[in-house]
């Protein structure tokens, strides 16, 4: 009884790997038009990415606040002031590391550009709700 059962899972066995092995393959239904979007694109927004170019930053995603800027000139960088984690305010140069592994790329009028594992993200000031 035992040998019959052996026999019978190694038949099957044997004949799932000849089917994965001689199967033909599958040919793709559709090709993707020039100019169509990926599909993927709204997965990547669903899911907080975005697939951008090299050069485009997305918004944020550290626990920071943008207080101030002052944009640079005459071939001086510009300075940018943060509050991290709602504990400290720092002021930063351009270049220099805001913390460790997040360096201040860019100072802009209305936010700044940062870099985080060598992906480029803006930090734009609160949005304040008008009183009348």
């Amino acid at each position: 009884m035992v040998t019959l059962a052996a026999l019978a899972l190694l038949g099957l066995v044997l004949a799932y790997w000849t089917w994965v092995w001689l199967a033909p393959r599958p040919e793709p239904r559709a090709l993707p038009l020039e100019g169509q979007k990926p599909l993927l694109e709204p997965a990547y927004r669903l899911f907080g990415g975005a697939r951008r170019g090299a050069d485009e930053a997305v918004p944020t995603a550290i626990a920071a606040e943008l207080l101030g800027v002052a944009a640079a000139s005459a071939g001086k960088p510009g300075y940018a002031v943060l509050r991290l984690e709602a504990k400290r305010i720092v002021s930063v140069r351009e270049g220099e590391e805001i913390e460790p592994g997040v360096r201040l790329v860019a100072v802009h009028a209305h936010d700044v550009v940062l870099e985080r594992r060598g992906a480029r993200e803006t930090l734009a000031f609160p949005h304040k709700a008008k009183t009348k």
